[in-house]
């Protein structure tokens, strides 16, 4: 290449990297987190829910990651949208938040609704530590039960009772996938929203039957069994005593009871999820591949 064409693509360069957003971080810490806020929403708040969170987060996820326990993790609070876009950890344009295993880092930006920055905190929270549980061994979780947890965590975050678990009752038989079919489905093959939403709803669900109370050692075993490669029905008969998917779904529908039920015509969509904007999932936390590619 030319040098006058080497000199002004270094030019260009060096004029886009200084007229790129500079954020001026404000560090708030507390016991188990750092926050670095850019402004507007008090550090002094968010801080306080992210304790809150982290009670119900270590009862649950502390066996997936030790480390959260002695180990703070970074929390990056853009202002806005467009700053979150533009800044400096170069998100997908459709996601509401970022779980970066190897950072230890989450980052999210404001909306200027407490519940709803909560819920996404709690999501990509659930996927930095669900993930790195996985990553240890350099293997990643199936989609439906990374963004499943990440749901039913996403839905602890509420006060009372979350959109998910409210919306479960409402999905029509007709509209959910046969539990032979669905463990297969990534959600990069769906083709609409009010699929995506189901999807995610009926992952929310079953993870939601597998980790009733009293059964978090049970799926922490049946996790352990998929990180080591076995076959989901192989995990499922050695923790659940669970033949095969077949079975799975009869009692996962016994279970439900009224959630199949046709009063009020039917739930007609789901809400949408805190960890994106009804757009697949194409990323991973994990630096070594790319979340959702795996067939």
């Amino acid at each position: 290449m030319p040098l006058i064409a080497v000199l002004s693509a270094a030019l260009a360069l060096a004029a886009e990297i200084s007229t790129a957003p500079q954020v001026s971080w404000h560090l708030k810490s507390s016991p188990h987190f750092e926050v670095y806020h850019e402004s507007n929403l008090s550090p002094s708040a968010v801080s306080l829910e992210l304790e809150r969170m982290y009670s119900s987060m270590r009862l649950n996820l502390a066996m997936f990651a030790p480390w959260m326990v002695r180990e703070k993790t970074k929390i990056y609070i853009y202002s806005g949208r467009k700053s979150y876009i533009a800044g400096e950890f170069t998100p997908p344009k459709w996601s509401k938040g970022l779980a970066l295993f190897d950072k230890k880092t989450v980052v999210v930006y404001d909306t200027g609704d407490m519940a709803k920055l909560k819920a996404v905190l709690a999501h990509e929270l659930t996927h930095l530590y669900f993930e790195s549980y996985f990553g240890e061994k350099l293997t990643y979780p199936p989609q439906w039960l990374n963004e499943g947890l990440a749901v039913f965590m996403e839905d602890n975050s509420y006060p009372k009772a979350g959109p998910w678990g409210q919306a479960l009752p409402y999905l029509p038989k007709e509209r959910l996938i046969k539990f032979d079919k669905f463990f297969s489905i990534k959600v990069v093959d769906l083709t609409s929203e009010r699929q995506i939403s189901d999807w995610y709803l009926q992952s929310y669900g079953i993870v939601a039957y597998l980790f009733r109370p009293r059964q978090r050692l049970q799926l922490k075993n049946f996790c352990a069994l998929l990180r080591k490669g076995e076959k989901l029905k192989t995990a499922l008969w050695e923790t659940y005593r669970i033949q095969n998917t077949v079975e799975l779904e009869g009692r996962w529908l016994l279970w439900a009871g009224s959630y199949n039920s046709e009063q009020n015509g039917g739930f007609s969509t789901a809400p949408a999820s805190a960890g994106f904007n009804f757009q697949p999932a194409q990323f991973s936390s994990f630096p070594f591949t790319s979340f959702g590619s795996k067939k």
